[in-house]
């Protein structure tokens, strides 16, 4: 979460300022990632007498404390379902009932092989109608993979990989870890946005700051699902991703055949998808052929008929 310095001094004053806050919140917020300058801490040198601006943050201290707390699956959902909202905003989804079955049936074999099989609304795939090659994984299990990127896959097996990945980041939980430091941040702005409002008796100049800070932190989650997760999280992800496959009888080498055609036909300088958001092709490419040594090679892996036959009916469906 980015909080510029205006911002943090004046969080850090009014909250180092409250009772509310022993030394144990001091050594909680260090261990959250959250960095104090030494120039606010010297700053902090005296206690409000002002009743209204104590209540007032000891009303946000719980706040703060359940933003230390663990998502519980049902928050999980519902924030995710939240984020997945945000990006359907921007996306059709495409309209095949038959794809749709389709792509889900897919997923779900790759989920049930998985440590969390089951998750408080399961797991759940819609096709986002763009030529984008882009794909969005949110905590929850909601999942989303463009029209674009799932005409790159040529088998079945590649097409469970680019799902595989997307699940990787869910059971690795990058988005719940994402929405903790958002929880952190948000009462943060909270405490801050009160102890101003109650400081200055709710004056139209302080109901101002308040809101300012308010929408620098939906900024910060804007900005976090535009850039997307991090190099190393996207690569952890291909990792779990070979896992998955492997353990639902996919040929964990068709991860290859994904990446092959994303650098084919996607680059790093693309102003949209993959080449915005994940690493390079290369990268991934590289990571991943240096943890097949841990699976069967490619030539142990025989496509059945059968899912030669689904998947050319599947791509059909496309045009």
């Amino acid at each position: 979460m980015r909080i510029c310095g205006k911002s943090l001094l004046v969080l850090f004053l009014f909250s180092f300022a409250s009772h509310s806050f022993s030394q144990s919140w001091l050594e909680k917020i260090k261990n959250s990632g959250v960095k104090i300058p030494d120039s606010v801490k010297e700053k902090v040198t005296e206690t409000f007498s002002d009743e209204t601006v104590k209540k007032s943050l000891n009303k946000t201290a719980e706040s703060m404390e359940n933003a230390f707390e663990d998502i519980t699956p049902e928050e999980e959902y519902y924030i995710g379902r939240a984020v997945a909202a945000k990006i359907l905003s921007k996306y059709k989804v495409y309209e095949s009932d038959e794809a749709q079955s389709y792509l889900n049936k897919v997923l779900h074999s790759l989920t049930v092989f998985s440590e969390r099989p089951i998750l408080f609304r399961d797991y759940s795939v819609v096709i986002l109608d763009s030529d984008e090659l882009n794909a969005f994984a949110t905590s929850g299990g909601h999942i989303m993979v463009t029209r674009g990127l799932v005409k790159c896959c040529d088998s079945e097996d590649a097409l469970a990989a680019v799902l595989a990945h997307e699940v990787g980041h869910v059971l690795l939980e990058h988005s719940a870890k994402a929405i903790k430091k958002s929880r952190i941040g948000g009462a943060f702005a909270q405490a801050g946005g009160t102890a101003v409002v109650a400081a200055n008796s709710g004056s139209a100049e302080s109901v101002a700051q308040a809101a300012a800070m308010t929408e620098e932190i939906d900024s910060a989650i804007s900005e976090l699902l535009e850039k997307g997760y991090s190099k190393q999280q996207e690569l952890s992800a291909d990792t779990k991703a070979l896992e998955l496959l492997y353990g639902a009888g996919y040929n964990p080498h068709a991860m290859d055949s994904v990446l092959k055609a994303l650098k084919e036909k996607s680059s790093a300088s693309d102003a949209s998808g993959f080449g915005k958001t994940h690493p390079t092709p290369d990268v991934r490419l590289k990571n991943v052929a240096i943890r097949y040594k841990f699976y069967p090679g490619e030539s142990s892996y025989k496509n059945s008929e059968e899912r030669v036959r689904r998947f050319k009916n599947f791509i059909s469906l496309f045009g």
